[in-house]
């Protein structure tokens, strides 16, 4: 645990910086970069909210107390034989892979995985799925960290956003990082929950439920210039993945439209699944943010003469950022 508050965190001081960190799976370690780059500079945030491996991450960052001692662990973990058992291991591209071969080796991949779960709720157990958050993360209550925390999840049933603010830390990052398939939904409260991301690309509606000022987002997702593709699109299959691409670029836009900054680390060529080679992302996120920081230093010095975002509470109250685990 952190042993001193980071700046910004007491009440009444603003404007309250929040960091809302995206979903993207091995990706996400560009988070743990982002986070090193404003603790580095006397910004660290006021308040964070993380969604899948922005879940985790920020949980991390949080527990270990900074993002530097976080991106050590998260190395030592992935290059330990314990991880190297896991079945996500198993999904990650062989480095020797290429051309015909690569796309051999996705198309093998993808059909196993689509042949288990056929018959069974996730590709990944629910133990191994444990495991790797226990290696990372204490069981401790998010009410006991020393700053704001919320991990949000997508309630199967309503397709509700569900934000845990309070609570386990553990069981609140294995919901939102419960990816559909591959990794089993956490049964909680009657509630059926898998990964954030489903409707939380980045968690911005979190922040303000907070109380935020100013909102950074990180989008791992994809690489800022990246586009939708240039497919045929003359096969069904083409036409279905094409659509949902559309689908995914819109839910990101609305919820990165809340933003004050949105910082894009450029890690749009490491593999998703491939977190024993994702290290170089942490860099590519010190990149980014050291890149905004003009920026943000701008943003925060006008939002300091602003009043505090009142509507905010207003539309919490009423359901508009979907809702709290402790709701029934």
């Amino acid at each position: 645990m952190r042993s001193s508050r980071p700046r910004g965190w007491w009440p009444g001081l603003r404007p309250r910086l929040g960091v809302a960190l995206g979903g993207g799976a091995a990706r996400g370690l560009a988070h743990l970069g982002v986070l090193q780059v404003l603790e580095e500079n006397g910004l660290a945030p006021a308040a964070v909210a993380g969604t899948s491996i922005g879940a985790l991450f920020g949980g991390l960052w949080m527990t270990e107390g900074s993002a530097r001692a976080a991106a050590d662990r998260v190395a030592a973990f992935v290059a330990s034989d314990d991880y190297r058992r896991t079945r996500v291991e198993f999904l990650k591209p062989a480095p020797d892979e290429g051309g015909w071969a690569d796309s051999l080796g996705e198309a093998v991949r993808r059909g196993i995985v689509l042949s288990w779960t056929y018959f069974k709720e996730s590709f990944v157990s629910e133990d191994d799925f444990r495991h790797n958050a226990q290696a990372l993360l204490p069981d401790c209550r998010i009410e006991d960290l020393p700053l704001p925390f919320c991990a949000v999840a997508t309630d199967l049933r309503s397709g509700a956003s569900v934000f845990f603010r309070r609570g386990s830390l553990l069981e609140a990052v294995l919901a939102s990082g419960a990816v559909p398939a591959l990794m089993p939904p956490r049964r909680i409260d009657g509630r059926l929950l898998v990964d954030g991301v489903v409707s939380e690309k980045v968690p911005t509606r979190a922040l303000l439920a907070m109380g935020a000022d100013v909102i950074v987002g990180v989008d791992v997702s994809a690489d800022e210039d990246e586009k939708l593709g240039a497919d045929a699109l003359d096969s069904g299959a083409e036409i279905l993945a094409r659509a949902k691409r559309i689908t995914e670029a819109h839910l990101r836009a609305s919820r990165l439209a809340l933003c004050d900054l949105v910082v894009r680390p450029r890690v749009g060529s490491l593999h998703w699944l491939d977190f024993s080679g994702a290290m170089p992302a942490v860099e590519q996120g010190r990149r980014a943010m050291e890149a905004a920081l003009p920026a943000l230093r701008r943003i925060l010095a006008r939002r300091r003469w602003l009043p505090p975002r009142r509507g905010a509470r207003w539309m919490e109250a009423r359901g508009v950022f979907g809702r709290a685990a402790e709701e029934a």
